[in-house]
This record gives C-alpha cells, structure tokens and sequence, in this order.
C-alpha cells in the first residue's frame, strides 16, 4: 500500500496537482508516521500550495528522524523566513506546471551557469527550479530578474558579453532557474530565436577536446632509472669485450698463417 500510494503521489506531483499529492501523502502517513521520503514530499506540495508554516513543520518532523537528510535542512532554511512573511495564507508558488524542455540542454542553443551577486537569499527564498527569468542588459552587465520584477544575480562577464553582442544582432534568449539553494542561483539561458545573419554561429560554441601527443614506452623512453642505465652499461661492455676477443682471435689466426708460410720457405 505505501509502495502504491507513494508511486501515485509522485505522479500526482509531476503533473502539479499539488493538493491531491498532499492528500495522499497524508494518507501514507496515518500508516507509516515516521516515513521521511513522504514527509519530504508533503513538505513539498505544502510549499507549493503556499503553506509555509504546515510545510515547515513537516521537513522540521524529516529533519528530526534523519539529521543528514539534506532535501529536509535545505527547505527548512528556505522557508523559515517565508513561513514568518506568509503565515497559513495559500498564497501559491508557481501559477502554471513546470514545463520540463526548460532544462534540456542543446549543443550550442543553451549554457548552464552560476549566477553573481546574488540577492539576499530572503528576497528570492520563493523562487525554485524552474521559474522563468528574464535578461536585462545595463552598462555592459545582464541582470537576471525573477518573475516578481525583483534582480537575482547577474550573468558572469563572458556569457553576458557574448549575449549582449548577440542580442544587439537580432537574437532573443530566454533563462530559467535549474537550482537553487542559500549561496547559489544556477541557471540555464536558451536561444530562443536565431536571427538570420547570425545563422551559422552558435550562440555558445561548445569547447574542442584538447588533442595531446603522445609516443608509445616501447618507441621512446626517457625514465630509465638509474638501475636501467648500469644495465645498459654492463650490456655495452659485454659487446666491447665481445668485439675485443673477435679481434684477438682474427689476429692469432692471422699469425699461425704466417707461420705456415715460413715454414714453407725454409723447406
């Protein structure tokens, strides 16, 4: 039965049905009181319907079963001062479903990036992944701003030079929040919009893999050690030695043949 009903309120979450995903997490829960993967998930539809307060208390009970449960401490530090600000009022997070194209990335259309000078993180504790920013360029900068009109961060230089120079030439671009937590805002930008004389250039060109030589131990090796070299050395000294004998044997041959000779002569 837990196994059932946690499936169904997975999916009922998925297709943002926040209410009835609490309603069966609830359920799971008159059962199995200390189940943390169903508070965490009732903890999650209950910030999503805006009750902070209700919600806080359920990641509160998760945190208290499993101390290292991170998923429950993380929200507990995002909606503390939410519940304070909002009390019980149902006040929603999102307006509409997630659409979840939002965080696929394409090859040259789309850059994953950490956001600078990031708001206090009470002034955007109510955002989450998948909300949709916009793009405001000022003085050389993108300022990235959430759905309320409030600055979230802004873009570091090299992406938001690119994009101004490509804005500039026709292009559009849109962003969205893929995580957050109390020190960063990590976002994704997507080309939405190619203007034609931009048309064979990437909007994020992705990074060529370094080529790097490389030659065979068996071909080259410079890391013989000090052992290796006195072998090298007695073996170079054995074919001396070698070669020295060959010529002494070719000159003791070539004397008993001049003996033979004058032994002739004197007969």
């Amino acid at each position: 039965m837990r196994r059932l009903r946690s499936e169904k309120a997975i999916q009922l979450a998925m297709q943002n049905k926040w209410q009835e995903a609490a309603d069966v997490n609830r359920q799971i829960l008159e059962h199995f009181p200390d189940d943390v993967d169903t508070l965490n998930r009732l903890g999650k539809a209950e910030m999503e319907l805006g009750h902070y307060a209700v919600a806080k208390s359920q990641y509160k009970r998760a945190a208290e079963i499993d101390p290292s449960n991170g998923i429950a401490v993380k929200n507990l530090a995002r909606l503390t001062k939410l519940a304070d600000e909002a009390g019980e009022a149902p006040t929603a997070v999102h307006s509409k479903p997630v659409d979840p194209s939002l965080f696929i990335e394409e090859s040259g259309k789309t850059a994953v990036t950490d956001l600078l000078d990031v708001a206090p993180y009470p002034e955007i504790a109510t955002l989450t992944a998948g909300d949709k920013l916009a793009l405001k360029g000022d003085n050389g900068t993108v300022r990235v701003v959430g759905p309320a009109g409030g600055v979230v961060g802004q873009l570091e230089p090299k992406i938001a030079s690119r994009v101004t120079r490509l804005i500039a030439a026709g292009n559009r671009y849109s962003a969205a929040i893929t995580a957050i937590d109390e020190a960063h805002v990590r976002i994704i930008v997507r080309e939405e919009f190619r203007d034609p004389s931009m048309r064979s250039r990437p909007s994020f060109p992705t990074q060529a893999t370094e080529i790097r030589p490389y030659t065979k131990e068996s071909v080259f090796r410079t890391d013989m050690d000090d052992e290796d070299d006195d072998m090298m050395d007695e073996a170079d000294g054995d074919v001396e030695a070698s070669d020295s004998n060959e010529v002494d044997l070719d000159t003791a041959a070539s004397a008993e043949d001049n003996d033979r000779d004058d032994d002739r002569d004197d007969r």
